[in-house]
């Protein structure tokens, strides 16, 4: 069965293109790439010419998600399967293929309507990649950019499509009790020895996505871009923490879009031969607080 390798760049419609970018060079350490006649920025993270692309509009949210394959069969195969499931592909075409800087690239939308690209043959990058504030770089290679997590107020179709169509395993779950009777379920994918490539939750939410993340080589670099964001005045989502099921050291910082992304390091990685799906009743073994849920500085302990 074709399948998707990796998560491969990642696109956003952003209302401030200039907060974004002292958010993505100067708290996240990533390098810009190019920039564009039409108000766009791509940024880089490793060798390949570019990962992130924000460009200027009013949506503030994820614009589109590219998964790259290894061939273009595999790309006419996936198409294929795709059209006959109901999920029709259109190619498109030359001009946006040289933009995400790819040989070929497809768009088709999930249950969710959440726009997804398919594509291969991305273009590296002429000079190594270095960041001043990430020395220890980011962990890409074959396990991609890093994962995103969605929405999916179909979790059975969503699961369907993201692993009969697109190739994508199982990993684990995690359902947390929230309230009496209420419980939120989260479904982990993988398409590589990352532990997790796509994750999405039943749940409504605000965007079309709740995270994306990224995974730094050191676990100092994340606490130093975790203090980066304290000093930046970058509002804190989660604090630091580890969870349970990837094993993730990291925390949470809120995107001038209002979605969040998850620096981390320190995954665990996933060997298909012996992996044995999981189930976890907690999101976090421990950190990952709410900063709003924190007691204040000056309350007084209980007696």
């Amino acid at each position: 069965m074709p399948a998707i390798s990796r998560l491969g760049y990642l696109g956003f419609e952003v209302s401030d293109v200039a907060a974004w970018e002292r958010f993505a060079v100067d708290a996240l350490g990533l390098i810009v790439s190019d920039r564009r006649s039409d108000d766009s920025i791509a940024f880089r993270i490793d060798d390949q010419a570019q990962r992130i692309v924000v460009h200027q509009g009013p949506r503030d949210d994820l614009a589109y998600a590219g998964f790259e394959v290894d061939d273009d069969a595999t790309l006419r195969g996936l198409s294929e399967e795709l059209t006959m499931a109901g999920f029709p592909t259109a190619d498109l075409g030359d001009d946006i293929a040289r933009a995400r800087r790819v040989k070929r690239v497809l768009r088709v939308e999930d249950p969710n309507g959440t726009p997804i690209e398919l594509f291969h043959g991305p273009e590296r990058a002429t000079e190594p990649f270095r960041s001043s504030l990430v020395p220890s770089g980011f962990v890409t290679g074959e396990e991609g950019l890093g994962h995103v997590v969605l929405p999916a107020m179909d979790p059975q179709a969503t699961e369907r499509f993201y692993c009969e169509l697109l190739g994508m395993r199982l990993s684990d779950r995690i359902e947390v009790e929230l309230a009496s009777g209420f419980s939120l379920r989260i479904t982990f994918l993988h398409a590589n020895p990352r532990h997790h490539t796509v994750a999405f939750a039943a749940a409504p939410m605000p965007k079309r996505l709740h995270h994306f993340m990224l995974e730094a080589g050191s676990m100092d670099d994340v606490g130093q871009a975790y203090d980066r964001c304290l000093k930046g005045g970058i509002e804190i989502a989660n604090t630091l923490g580890v969870h349970p099921n990837d094993r993730m050291f990291s925390f949470y910082a809120r995107t001038p879009s209002g979605f969040d992304v998850e620096f981390g390091w320190g995954a665990r990685k996933i060997d298909d031969a012996t992996w044995e799906v999981g189930r976890y009743d907690r999101a976090s073994v421990w950190g990952h607080h709410m900063p709003a849920m924190l007691p204040s500085r000056g309350a007084t302990s209980p007696r």
